[in-house]
């Protein structure tokens, strides 16, 4: 370090080299000043240089002169560092924190003589750093400590919401860091100063309970204070488990905590100290401690230091005196200016911030010491353990962060405290009634405690406290939570977990991205999405006369009213023509009579045919008569198209009754009203969607008067079975399945609509939430989540009616039964008309034949039966003799010739 022109080096160099000589062993006076009540610091000071001076470097000899300070007096501080200076002291230790002013560094500035500091200052602006060149701090930085609690807070602990409390400015900057967490944001970080509270404690605890429900406390105070601060905190449950304490000061394991430890402290306390070096295991452990001893075998952490800072010196000054060839000693005063400033003090102090701590003797008791440039300690080792037990947990480093600290032997059976923090916890579940996640079982009045609920989040909390070995008892309040934009409050489960009135919150509840900045959720136990539930209205009772719909039954029966009326004019207006008049035979020229074909069986004939568009093997002659045909003809064309088109349009109504099929159909007619839950989250993902079709439905579903949305599940499942088909619930897949599984008249409309997960909730940072997880992990794994879906979902006593449904363009056949039995019928009439006029016959052939109806009932059925004869004779009643069949053919063609003449007769 060049602080001078090289002009004045010289000639101090000169003054020096002539002033010393060739002495023997050199003597080196070194200065420390301490207040009265640090006898401990004092004696780790003396062990230090004489552990130094036991090793003789260079022949070496380092002399103490100390100064004692009997109040916090600056212009008395000032007085001693000038007589010590005076005395031509190489360095001055001190002194500590208690000093209110910088005097000593700066008087060691203008005189060029090292300062050395033990204990935690506030850090130094730029402009202060020119006036302390000449001070080193072995003390962790404040800011390297800040960041060491920021890495401890944010990276392992993972602590998002906390308070913290302070009660020096010193204390303060060692949590400055941890106050960027969340850039003060009063949601998360609470900033408390004890001060605030001296006149009563219990109002600070009060608050951190009842007000800010705060879980995880960050406390930086004395060692002198801490114990009272806790044994206050314990009447406001502070201490109780899912708790937990960071306490900041390095000192922390001196405070008494085991004294004042017992069962009421069950939360989980943790503090950092300085990570000392770990002793040799080879080398001869003493049998007999001395006080000195003691106090450093105490980890207390001024002690430690002022002997690192010792040893620091002592080795920096071994090797500038060494690289020099001799020591110069100090000639400064106070007041002489630069004159007097000692030139080798910069080097030693130089030497300090460069030296290897695997080059210095005796070796340091704290780990990894490193000086920067302007003389702050920026690298050490913090050790975190539970102070109450003091048992070591992990090893902080500012290279490699945390690592967990393996414990050797002989520390491991020296922790006998109980660590009353790490017994079996009593978590509180909080969930609310929902089929199938927790219901209350139907015979709950013969049940006491957790055993008169049951449902799937009942055997999953169970399932997980196997596992975890927990007890547990449930909480119940009305919802999962909704978020009131206007209060910035939630309620239900979320409400509970916020104010740590429980530890886990379990039911239907889904994880969005609101909740999570509300409380932390686990891995998911549940996959789900979005469906539409709707109303499955019965199948309608099938009509076997269903071809009769198209046309109403006024209309069948003028129909058949006018095919009547038309028959008997079609009779009536033929009589009356002559062109329907024809001889019977057309051979016979002038034939004696005339016949008429338009009788009431030909005129029903056409009539039929024509509406049937059949046609018929006669037609009229005459014009009026063709006109009134052509008219029939006119009308039957109309009805039968009429029917036609009409039986086309039943067919497409009836598709139509069921043509909601997915989400798009639902918001492209207006028949139909839809909602969700009110302030859940499938209202949640549609109003916050991008796609257009979503929010198109949201915004639906904002303007149906009255409302589409409900207060819960249970509530919309209602309002859809009450409506029957006015109505459609929007809710989750596994909801809306078991619903159906229970509901024969409930159907589920499309596919599913987007990707949610059911996690269980945690408050933020709870330490216990990977834990979960990873016991979600394993039941998943096992198949034990499967098995609980099925469990819950599947079986039930509940058995729907299957029923084959059609496409709606089709006709069952119940519905075209009705054709089917028109036909059965004209086949039936026609059959028993057909034996009746068979048996007729039988009776007059019987008659004309002169046998027994019996017999000629048997000869007409046997022939009648012998289907491979086409030809059929006159007589087929028995005969003995050709001639008699002759006769008889004779006869019956006679009988054949009168019966004929008889009908024209009849019909002229």
């Amino acid at each position: 370090m060049h602080l001078y022109p090289v002009n004045i080096y010289l000639v101090l160099f000169l003054k020096y080299a002539l002033a010393m000589g060739n002495e023997g062993n050199t003597k080196i006076p070194v200065g420390a000043i301490f207040y009265e009540n640090e006898k401990e610091i004092e004696l780790s000071f003396d062990q230090a240089f004489r552990e130094v001076n036991n090793l003789k470097f260079s022949d070496l000899q380092f002399v103490t002169i100390k100064r004692y300070m009997p109040t916090n007096d600056s212009f008395l501080l000032q007085q001693i560092t000038c007589e010590l200076i005076s005395n031509g002291v190489a360095a001055i230790f001190g002194p500590s924190s208690k000093a209110a002013s910088d005097i000593v560094a700066q008087i060691a500035n203008t005189t060029g003589i090292p300062h050395i500091e033990y204990d935690w200052k506030l850090e130094a602006t730029r402009q202060e750093h020119l006036n302390n060149q000449m001070t080193v701090n072995v003390a962790p930085a404040l800011s390297a400590l800040s960041r060491a609690y920021y890495d401890i807070i944010k990276t392992n602990y993972e602590w998002r919401t906390f308070t913290l409390i302070y009660e020096t400015p010193e204390g303060l900057a060692r949590l400055q860091d941890l106050m960027n967490i969340h850039a003060l944001n009063t949601d998360y970080l609470k900033l408390r100063n004890l001060a605030d509270y001296a006149e009563d404690y219990r109002v600070l605890w009060k608050e951190a309970d009842e007000t800010f429900h705060e879980h995880h406390i960050i406390l930086d105070c004395e060692p002198k204070s801490l114990r009272e601060l806790l044994k206050i905190s314990v009447d406001f449950k502070l201490q109780g488990p899912f708790r937990h304490w960071f306490l900041t000061h390095l000192d922390t394991h001196s405070s008494g905590l085991k004294d004042i430890y017992n069962q009421d402290f069950k939360a989980n306390i943790t503090s950092v100290r300085m990570k000392i070096v770990d002793p040799n295991p080879y080398e001869r452990k003493k049998t007999r401690l001395t006080p000195v001893d003691k106090i450093l075998g105490s980890q207390m952490m001024l002690p430690i230091l002022i002997y690192d800072a010792v040893v620091l010196f002592a080795n920096s000054a071994r090797n500038v005196i060494a690289s020099l060839g001799q020591f110069y000693p100090p000639n400064s005063r106070c007041g002489l200016g630069i004159a007097s400033t000692w030139i080798m003090g910069a080097h030693i102090v130089q030497e300090m911030k460069t030296i290897s701590e695997d080059d210095v003797e005796p070796h340091f008791k704290t780990e990894n010491m490193k000086i920067n440039e302007f003389g702050q300690r920026t690298h050490f080792n913090l050790e975190i353990y539970k102070p109450t037990v003091n048992e070591p947990l992990m090893v902080w480093t500012p290279d490699n962060g945390i690592k967990v600290r393996r414990l050797n032997p002989e520390l491991e059976s020296a922790i006998i405290t109980p660590d009353f923090s790490v017994q079996r916890k009593v978590f509180t579940v909080v969930t609310h009634h929902e089929e199938p996640y927790f219901m209350m079982k139907q015979d709950h009045e013969n049940f006491r405690g957790q055993e008169k609920y049951e449902g799937y989040a009942v055997d999953l909390i169970r399932k997980l406290s196997e596992l975890m070995e927990f007890d547990y008892e449930f909480m119940i309040v009305n919802g999962n939570g909704k978020y009131n934009p206007e209060t910035k409050q939630w309620d239900g489960i979320i409400r509970k977990l916020i104010d740590h009135h429980a530890q886990i919150g379990v039911c239907d509840l889904t994880i969005t991205q609101l909740r999570r900045s509300a409380v932390d959720f686990t891995v998911p136990f549940m996959q789900l999405g979005i469906s539409i539930l709707h109303y499955k209205s019965p199948p309608e009772q099938k009509n076997p006369f269903a071809f009769l719909e198209p046309f109403a039954p006024q209309v069948w029966i003028y129909m058949i009213f006018a095919q009547l009326v038309m028959t008997l004019a079609f009779v009536l207006i033929a009589r009356l023509s002559y062109r329907e008049w024809m001889p019977p035979n057309p051979a016979i020229v002038d034939p004696d009579q005339l016949e008429n074909i338009w009788n009431v069986n030909n005129s029903c004939w056409l009539m039929v045919g024509s509406i049937m568009q059949q046609g018929c093997d006669i037609l009229p002659r005459g014009p009026h008569m063709r006109i009134l045909t052509g008219m029939w003809w006119f009308f039957a064309l109309m009805m039968l198209s009429t029917y036609t088109a009409n039986l086309a349009a039943f067919l497409t109504s009836n598709k139509w009754q069921s043509s909601i099929n997915s989400l798009q159909d639902l918001i492209e007619q207006d028949e139909v009203k839809f909602g969700s839950m009110r302030g859940g989250s499938t209202s949640l993902f549609f109003s916050e969607s991008n796609d257009t079709d979503y929010q198109r439905a949201w915004n639906q579903m904002k303007s149906f008067n009255p409302s589409g949305f409900t207060s819960t599940n249970k509530e919309g499942v209602a309002r859809v079975r009450k409506e029957k088909g006015n109505y459609a619930f929007l809710m989750e897949t596994t909801s809306l399945t078991y619903n159906i599984e229970r509901n024969c008249d409930l159907r589920q409309i499309g596919g599913t609509i987007g990707e949610k997960h059911y996690g269980l909730a945690v408050p933020l940072g709870a330490d216990y939430r990977t834990n979960l997880s990873v016991s979600i992990l394993q039941l998943s794994e096992k198949g034990e989540l499967y098995k609980l879906k099925n469990k819950w979902w599947k079986n039930h006593n509940v058995t729907c009616e299957s029923f084959h449904e059609v496409d709606g363009d089709e006709l069952s056949i119940i519905e075209l039964g009705g054709v089917f039995l028109v036909l059965a019928g004209g086949i039936l009439t026609g059959v028993i008309l057909g034996i009746f006029e068979f048996l007729w016959n039988v009776q007059n052939v019987a008659v004309e034949e002169r046998v027994t109806p019996w017999q000629a009932l048997k000869a007409e059925l046997m022939f009648a039966l012998k289907f491979w004869v086409r030809k059929k004779p006159m007589r087929i009643s028995s005969s003995s003799s050709s001639g008699g069949d002759k006769s008889s053919r004779r006869s019956s063609a006679s009988r054949r010739s009168s019966k004929e003449k008889t009908r024209s007769k009849t019909n002229s």
